[in-house]
């Protein structure tokens, strides 16, 4: 599915905007599949923080690779 997020080597798989409110999404891995119901508003949560943490480090990270201020400089 294309809303698959993959985080190590677990996967969540978010429930369809379309179904009902009880119906969740899931995590899976390890052989394993967990419901996420009671827990699915704290990991959508999480991952649209971590998404947004990750874009912001990208973009601190372009904008010292266009400024040529690296670490390794001496």
């Amino acid at each position: 599915m294309d809303n698959d997020v993959t985080v190590g080597r677990y996967a969540y798989t978010p429930g369809a905007a379309y179904l009902a409110p009880e119906v969740g999404g899931t995590l899976h891995g390890d052989g394993a599949r967990v419901e996420t119901r009671v827990t699915e508003s704290l990991l959508t949560e999480f991952l649209t923080l971590l998404d947004a943490a990750q874009a912001d480090l990208n973009q601190r990270w372009s904008s010292q690779r266009r400024s040529d201020c690296h670490s390794d400089r001496m």
